[in-house]
């Protein structure tokens, strides 16, 4: 950005205050209703567990044009620091993507538990720290073996970034020990067991 350019710090770090949806749309609105130019810039993908819609609707509502220019998304960007791919054939046929951050701050009450337990998925979990004892507890009831590779990755791709490589069982306590700062991201699934075993080496 240019040096004159006026910087508004919207950014959520969980659990600690932070501006509302509301009124991040709002400030979006009157920004480029009065002719700026507005960039709006997020970590990660805007598209992925990013708000985007609402943001997207609020100014479109007002009339107002809107471009996306799509990122990378933590999931990506931490498969790329561990060297870890999240498909492998015969291990992972796809990819699944879900926050354990519902709107009350819980677990989500609406997950699909039974495909978030498929063996055969790497499964990425966005802001999952604070409801991981839960989380674990509802993929083992569903039937994902605890043995499972999981890596924790604290901070994706900063230079101060952690990785906490346990399996489904033992991921609970070891990140309890560890005490992220966060922003983190849990990856769950057999496609990682070799870059599990690799990073614990």
């Amino acid at each position: 950005a240019r040096r004159e350019a006026e910087k508004l710090d919207v950014g959520k770090r969980g659990y600690r205050p932070s501006p509302g949806q509301p009124g991040i749309s709002a400030k979006l609105v009157e920004l480029a209703a009065a002719g700026k130019t507005v960039v709006r810039l997020k970590g990660g993908d805007p598209m992925i567990f990013g708000r985007a819609t609402e943001e997207i609707e609020a100014l479109q509502a007002a009339g107002l044009d809107v471009e996306v220019i799509p990122g990378v998304t933590a999931a990506s960007g931490a498969a790329a620091s561990l060297r870890a791919s999240l498909t492998e054939r015969d291990l992972a046929r796809r990819v699944q993507y879900v926050t354990a951050h519902g709107r009350d701050g819980a677990l989500p009450e609406d997950l699909d538990w039974r495909a978030l337990a498929d063996p055969g998925a790497t499964t990425v979990v966005y802001m999952g720290v604070r409801t991981l004892s839960a989380l674990v507890d509802k993929l083992q009831a569903a039937g994902l073996d605890p043995t499972t590779p999981a890596i924790l990755v604290d901070r994706a791709t900063w230079p101060d970034e952690r990785r906490i490589v346990a399996t489904l069982a033992t991921i609970g306590p070891a990140v309890e020990r560890a005490a992220p700062a966060g922003p983190c991201l849990l990856i769950l699934g057999a496609a990682l067991s070799r870059p599990a075993g690799r990073l614990q080496d």
